[in-house]
């Protein structure tokens, strides 16, 4: 299955990983690690989590990666990462 990152799940991820290395170099590498095997996990496992609707309207589906929630979309030949968002920031949903 295909995976494609939205710039704004690209941008979440980088920014989380640009914080950590300046703070604890070996929690960035485990975030990068659990964050890109989640994904693959999801977008090859006939799995949905909780289905979430954005405040831009659209519906996507979550999966804890704690303190992240991961946000995403799937059809039969692709799978979206949406957001990686930190769960202690304002929520992106209804």
């Amino acid at each position: 299955m295909k995976i494609i990152w939205s710039p704004e799940a690209a941008d979440d991820f980088e920014n989380a990983v640009t914080y950590l290395v300046g703070v604890n170099p070996a929690a960035a590498r485990r975030l990068v690690a659990s964050v890109l095997s989640l994904i693959e996990w999801l977008a090859v496992e006939p799995v949905l989590g909780p289905s979430h609707v954005l405040k831009n309207g659209d519906v996507v589906h979550g999966w804890p990666l704690k303190p992240f929630r991961i946000y995403y979309q799937r059809d039969s030949a692709s799978f979206r990462v949406v957001r990686i968002y930190h769960q202690k920031r304002e929520p992106i949903t209804r």
